[in-house]
């Protein structure tokens, strides 16, 4: 089964406020990210000591999008709206300035869309 590590937002993907993220892949590896393949959701990497903490299931194929055209919707999606109201900050940034800094870096990655099936 396919990993995701979700690092700094694992306790938005636990709770269920996230359903979407975003990486820098290679085309090879993001083709292997299909729409209705199971993978595990770890909170950080294993070869870093990680542990699974959720099953996630994807609800599309992965595709690459432009940071710089991220919606509000993605802020929700990406778990960041409900990181800002429990207060959260990423990289010393809250969730409303990281966002529109990752924004303006206009970057290509690919977004991953998925649903939590379960927790571990």
């Amino acid at each position: 089964m396919l990993i995701i590590s979700f690092a700094w937002t694992t306790a938005a993907l636990t709770s269920g406020n996230k359903t979407c993220t975003r990486r820098n892949w290679s085309d090879d590896y993001a083709r292997m990210f299909r729409a209705g393949t199971k993978c595990q959701g770890w909170d950080r990497s294993p070869r870093i000591g990680g542990r699974q903490v959720a099953v996630i299931s994807l609800t599309r194929d992965a595709y690459a999008q432009s940071t710089g055209s991220m919606t509000e919707a993605d802020y929700e999606a990406e778990g960041l709206a409900w990181m800002e109201q429990t207060g959260k900050l990423i990289r010393g940034k809250t969730p409303r300035q990281f966002f529109e800094d990752w924004k303006a870096a206009d970057e290509l990655v690919y977004v991953v869309r998925f649903q939590l099936m379960q927790l571990v």
